[in-house]
């Protein structure tokens, strides 16, 4: 499963910018490759995510806490599209999808 994967290479990297770009571009390179749409639909949640990120803070000096706390929160959206995903449950991918986005709205909108 290629959400999986890329959940897993987010987790490994280190804070900060960098971490962001790698996840967007492996986003962009994923979507086309995923078979089912509700991953695909995911994916492009999440590219969209990283993308943001990079252009607000690419040449910006962000604290140490900051970068930690936007990740973890990119990380907890992440794992709760990872593991309904998983089941394969169109209807459950999508009240998931809806769920994060209904978070992010009221979360500070770091990216």
């Amino acid at each position: 499963m290629i959400f999986q994967s890329i959940l897993t290479q987010f987790q490994t990297l280190s804070l900060g910018t960098d971490a962001f770009k790698k996840l967007k571009q492996l986003c962009e390179q994923s979507i086309p490759l995923a078979i089912d749409s509700s991953e695909q639909t995911a994916l492009f949640l999440i590219y969209g995510f990283a993308k943001n990120y990079v252009l607000l803070y690419e040449d910006q000096a962000v604290t140490s806490e900051f970068a930690q706390a936007a990740k973890q929160q990119l990380l907890d959206y992440m794992l709760q599209l990872g593991n309904v995903i998983q089941t394969g449950q169109k209807d459950q991918i999508l009240d998931s999808l809806n769920q994060v986005t209904a978070e992010y709205m009221q979360s500070s909108r770091v990216f």
